[in-house]
């Protein structure tokens, strides 16, 4: 062994070398290198011998198939020209269980040495990706499977240590498949190290990205892969923590197609699938939008516009907020904000359609988006302004935008929510799935998020998913929006059994801008075009933006603690038991009491007699109550001094 080898354990003189093992186990691996160039695709048969593209990146240009690729050919085809440096390159296992069923587990690892160039499954370094300074880790799966033993593991947990100490974000490429049963529970304990120093990444504020590749399963998914951030994989991968063989054996019955990336998009376990040549830009722009250099501030102090509102009946505004050529969340996202680059799935079972997150730029700030879809049915018949009533909320479209929070607080970026749903979809399944706590998940992460928040209603607020994605530093609300804690029709069902008095229940529930403006419950009301939103939807995302920008650059500058303390005072404060409802409410306990005392000494006065009680006049009454008023507002200014 070479002395700039550093092994974790030391190497034993009685076992010596098998050259009749290590010449079998060559000529069978070396008829298994996917890396080898071919001249036909294994997939579609097409010739790829003149091809380019398969030449640099394994793949064929006819079908898409990706072949397996080496360490050094992932990083040669990513990082920026030159900017790769390897870190701790030496550090070698010599077999620590001394394992030999068969063929010793040394004999192994001297062959796969040989054949790779590689010490290791793991390959780190620092290196750049589009100019941004990263940690990379790139497991090849042409060694031992890319399993993770004991020197994977110290690998990959030095260069998420390294990523912390140096405030850097990490790239991990991987291709994994089964366990080192060779290390025995040595491997298993690797699980433990690195999905602990992974957390320890995401608590230093620095990106973690994975991009998953043919195959990745085992103990490598089941550990630091999927504590990443964001993830990505490439097309067709086989990425499931069971191997296919095991998932067979227990099913009874051929698996393929629900153990793949397209799969695992679905039910919202990746957040993207990217082919092998565009990887390395779309690493890049998200580098980008991760690692803000700029953020949006104003040439000179802003000062609250006055918007004039054109007057409306409250059901009318209700019909313009259900048009079904009304802007919805995607086209905003598409005209108000640049470079938006969509993220899926809630990590645990779905990727709710109606809820849109994604990372953009406002104005060149870096931002969250989480946007509400409220589906396009087109209606028909004489209901055109209030038949779409679907783009209701799953819970996983809650624990989605809630995801969304956290990343948000974690990259340092501002969240911006966009609010357009008649409420959460409701049913015997949502509850079973937990849509109750989903909700309040929300809220809280909402309210207590060291970010600055800003939300925007632009059609419908309904009731629970409204608040849970409007608990906001600010909260803006378009010209002809509705917030309302249920639909108009429903109340009217419920309060007088006749739905069609949905007008004047909407009148009650005060759910127009201008009365949410009223009751500080929004804070300023974004201008529509003269015939609303969908008359000009151009003009619309104009002031809209316009509008954001206002807010945002207002917000930038701020303190997150003192954010985070506003924000929660202010939504305190909503409806709270203050001066004004206080005074209301202690004039009327008053009289009350007043009256009821006045009452009692009336009766006492008549002594049993039968004349009939003198009650004390209205004015000796009201002067008693303007008396025990001034006392406990004097009580309540001394209160606020201490």
């Amino acid at each position: 062994m070479p002395d700039n080898v550093t092994p974790l354990f030391p190497s034993e003189d009685n076992q010596p070398l098998d050259k009749d093992a290590i010449a079998k186990l060559s000529e069978e691996l070396d008829t298994l290198d996917l890396d080898q160039p071919r001249k036909a695709c294994l997939s579609c048969g097409a010739n790829i011998s003149e091809s380019t593209k398969y030449r640099r990146l394994r793949v064929c240009p006819a079908c898409g198939y990706h072949y397996t690729i080496s360490a050094r050919r992932r990083i040669t085809a990513i990082a920026d020209e030159g900017s790769f440096k390897e870190t701790s390159k030496w550090i070698q296992s010599l077999d620590p269980l001394q394992f030999s069923p068969r063929i010793s587990y040394r004999v192994r690892l001297l062959q796969d040495q040989s054949r790779t160039g590689l010490s290791e499954a793991a390959v780190t370094g620092t290196c750049l990706i589009g100019g941004t300074p990263v940690v990379i880790i790139v497991l090849d799966s042409s060694f031992l499977g890319g399993s993770m033993g004991v020197v994977v593991g110290e690998k990959v947990t030095l260069a998420l240590e390294l990523a912390a100490r140096k405030k850097l974000p990490c790239v991990a490429l991987v291709t994994s498949g089964g366990a080192r049963i060779q290390e025995g529970v040595l491997s298993l304990m690797q699980m433990a190290k690195t999905t602990l120093a992974a957390r320890a990444l995401r608590d230093k504020g620095q990106a973690f990205i994975v991009s998953l590749s043919n195959p990745s399963t085992g103990q490598v998914l089941g550990s630091f892969a999927s504590m990443a951030d964001i993830i990505f994989a490439e097309p067709g991968s086989h990425i499931g923590f069971s191997p296919l063989g095991d998932l067979r054996e227990i099913e009874g019955k051929r698996v393929d197609t629900e153990h793949t990336a397209e799969a695992y998009l679905e039910r919202g376990h990746v957040d993207a699938i990217i082919e092998r040549d565009r990887l390395k830009h779309e690493l890049a722009s998200v580098l980008d939008l991760i690692s803000p250099e700029f953020k949006l501030t104003s040439s000179r102090r802003l000062v609250a516009e006055t918007v004039a509102v054109r007057p409306r009946e409250a059901w009318d505004m209700v019909k313009l907020a259900r048009r079904h050529d009304r802007p919805r969340a995607r086209f905003y996202i598409d005209n108000v904000f640049a470079n938006f680059f969509e993220l899926h799935g809630d990590r645990v079972y779905t990727d709710d359609k109606s809820v849109i997150i994604g990372l953009a730029r406002l104005g060149g700030q870096s931002v969250m988006i989480i946007a509400q879809q409220k589906s396009t049915i087109t209606p028909t018949g004489d209901n055109e302004n209030t038949a779409p009533r679907s783009g209701d909320i799953t819970p996983g479209g809650f624990r989605k935008a809630r995801r969304g929070v956290i990343l948000a607080e974690t990259f340092k970026i501002p969240v911006v929510t966009i609010v357009d749903s008649p409420g959460p979809k409701l049913g015997i399944e949502m509850e079973q799935r937990g849509l109750a706590s989903a909700i309040a998940r929300m809220i809280d992460q909402m309210g207590r998020v060291k970010t600055p928040t800003l939300s925007i209603l632009i059609g419908e607020g309904g009731s629970e998913a409204a608040l849970a994605f409007g608990l906001a530093d600010r909260v803006l609300m378009l010209e002809n929006a509705i917030y309302t804690p249920i639909d108009p029709e429903r109340g009217a069902q419920s309060e007088m059994s006749d739905p069609t008095k949905a007008a004047d229940i909407a009148r009650a529930l005060k759910l127009t801008s201008v009365d949410c403006v009223e009751m500080e419950i929004v804070d300023e009301i974004v201008p529509e075009p003269e015939l609303g939103a969908h008359g000009s939807p151009d003009e619309a995302a104009r002031l809209l933006k316009r509008a954001l920008m206002r807010e945002m650059s207002a917000l930038t500058g701020k303190n997150t603690k003192t954010l985070v303390r506003r924000r929660q005072k202010k939504f305190r404060k909503v409806g709270e038991y203050g001066n004004r409802y206080r005074t209301t409410l202690r004039r009327e306990t008053k009289v009350w009491q007043v009256g009821l005392a006045a009452g009692v000494r009336a009766f006492r006065q008549s002594g049993g007699t039968d004349k009939s009680p003198e009650f004390v006049d209205d004015d000796d009454i009201l002067d008693e109550i303007d008396e025990l008023d001034e006392i406990a507002i004097q009580s309540d200014d001394e209160l606020e001094l201490t």
